[in-house]
């Protein structure tokens, strides 16, 4: 009679034990699910698609010892496949970091149309000439979410823009080139607007115009969570701005893109 109140007592204990386990479980997957975006402490979003550049207008040096011309002439417009990665720290619930690295590229070959002074040498025309251009940025954005509401979310900040270009031309063995490594404060807003259960739309502006230059990046997207970890978009990119000084170097460039980012 003793063992069996103590083996009546040991499966109660078990049951009781059992459940208390099952409910914490239950309530862990449910505030799992319910989670918001903001409840996550990082994002990393992997971007692709394709780049056509509208202009890129190159003048080094800015002076009657170098030619004004474009690299469009020789290069095409494109396509050219576009990469992008982005990681989003979110500091607290207001205050966030993102980590960008935003490489560009385009090469081609074509003849110009007229003799060019570049970087120190000179190229004929009517001639193919070799051509390669790079602009490659680093970024670190503070984001402060200044309006927080039921659908929408609004942030505002700053970012410390780094960009790493080069331009090399080459014909019949005469090559010149013309690298640059720079630093631009930029500013910095992102509006996001829930159109109903999962669906997001997107605005991300980086940017800043002085005297001597400019730099716009602004993204329209849509995003849509495959689940509360997961999620793509899809959307339109402009990156457009130059420098001129020394140097006398401008691009517009159109991104038709797609990405997909995990929260954890």
């Amino acid at each position: 009679m003793h063992l069996r109140s103590s083996l009546h007592f040991h499966a109660f204990r078990v049951c009781v034990q059992a459940a208390t386990l099952a409910f914490f479980g239950l309530n862990a997957v449910a505030s799992a699910v319910a989670a918001s975006p903001l409840d996550h402490r990082f994002s990393l979003e992997f971007e692709t698609g394709a780049v056509w550049q509208s202009r890129n207008q190159i003048h080094i040096p800015d002076s009657s010892a170098g030619t004004r011309f474009s690299l469009t002439d020789i290069q095409d417009n494109g396509p050219e496949v576009q990469r992008r990665v982005e990681l989003t720290w979110n500091v607290s619930h207001r205050h966030s970091l993102r980590f960008v690295y935003a490489p560009l590229a385009f090469s081609g070959s074509g003849p110009f149309a007229m003799p060019v002074r570049f970087a120190g040498s000179s190229f004929a025309p009517n001639s193919p000439v070799d051509s390669d251009y790079r602009f490659d940025s680093y970024r670190l954005t503070y984001r402060y979410l200044l309006h927080d509401a039921d659908r929408l979310r609004w942030r505002i900040g700053a970012t410390a823009f780094i960009r790493d270009a080069k331009v090399e031309l080459r014909q019949q063995g005469v090559t010149a080139s013309d690298s640059n490594v720079g630093f631009v404060p930029l500013l910095s807003t992102s509006l996001e607007y829930d159109l109903a259960p999962r669906w997001t739309a997107l605005l991300d502006f980086d940017g800043l115009v002085s005297t001597q230059g400019r730099a716009i990046d602004a993204a329209v997207k849509i995003r849509y969570d495959l689940s509360n970890a997961w999620y793509m978009t899809a959307g339109y990119r402009v990156f457009e701005g130059g420098v001129d000084n020394d140097t006398y170097a401008f691009g517009w460039y159109n991104f038709a893109l797609v990405s997909l980012g995990v929260r954890f």
